[in-house]
């Protein structure tokens, strides 16, 4: 929460303060007689910068449109699990939505997860995979006969929390801390050059410092955000899962008709 406080307002005015100390460093050189002549390095400087925001807003985009993958892979995975189950034997029919159940609990309280929770969710989803193989090594053994369903079972819940798992460790994925404090550390430096040449070459160049202000802290508050799903704005979209789980209710409710 502190980082999205941070990225929304704390950020761009200490690139507007950048910019102002550029300003009256600039006013101090000039007391001083001190000169300043342009080399071109000041637009490489700016050029450079421009690269290494595109790469990481590239990086981050990347792990979101995974992470959208991912959710249709779950989604996948969820419906072939769901549509099987209702050709089941009663008992073990009972056993897998139990399953089904837990599962979609599961993934309904834990929308969104910071980084930090994904290990939790792992382990919960873990366990319900557990609980469903001692139950279907138990039915095994009662009814030697069902080998080929529980075969499939196993085969397909496994694909299941595969998929899910590589989904929740997405949410782990994020641009390098370094590469962030790279970022915000040589936009604060591009924004005290902006002022310093600004009072140098007396230019009212605020349409100019405007818009580095505003393309800086939205362009880097996009990358924050598509890192961190659960606290911002960009929101994975889970329709497809959405939509498996209300088939699955569908046929819950029929069953209990």
């Amino acid at each position: 929460m502190l980082q999205y406080i941070f990225f929304l307002f704390l950020y761009p005015g200490l690139l507007l303060l950048s910019v102002f100390v550029g300003a009256r460093y600039a006013s101090h050189r000039l007391r001083l007689n001190k000169s300043w002549k342009n080399i071109g390095l000041e637009s490489s400087l700016m050029s450079i910068y421009a690269l290494l925001l595109s790469f990481a807003l590239a990086g981050s985009s990347t792990h979101a449109n995974q992470r959208n993958d991912e959710i249709d892979a779950v989604a996948d995975k969820f419906s072939l699990v769901v549509k099987k189950s209702k050709y089941y034997e009663v008992q073990l029919r009972k056993g897998v939505q139990d399953y089904l159940k837990a599962f979609f609990a599961i993934h309904n309280d834990n929308l969104n997860p910071n980084a930090k929770e994904t290990g939790k969710i792992i382990h919960e989803v873990i366990l319900n995979d557990q609980k469903l193989d001692y139950f279907l090594t138990d039915y095994q053994k009662k009814h030697p006969e069902s080998r080929s369903e529980i075969s499939e079972i196993t085969s397909n819940t496994s694909n299941l929390r595969s998929a899910y798992i590589r989904l929740t460790q997405n949410y782990g994925k994020t641009t390098p801390s370094l590469i962030m404090s790279i970022l915000i550390l040589y936009s604060l430096m591009m924004g005290f050059l902006i002022g310093f040449m600004k009072k140098v070459h007396s230019n009212q160049t605020f349409i100019v410092t405007s818009i580095f202000i505003i393309i800086s802290a939205v362009m880097i508050g996009a990358i924050w955000d598509q890192d961190h799903p659960g606290v911002g704005f960009i929101k994975p979209n889970y329709e497809s899962i959405n939509d498996v789980s209300d088939l699955f209710k569908a046929y819950l409710l029929r069953d209990h008709v």
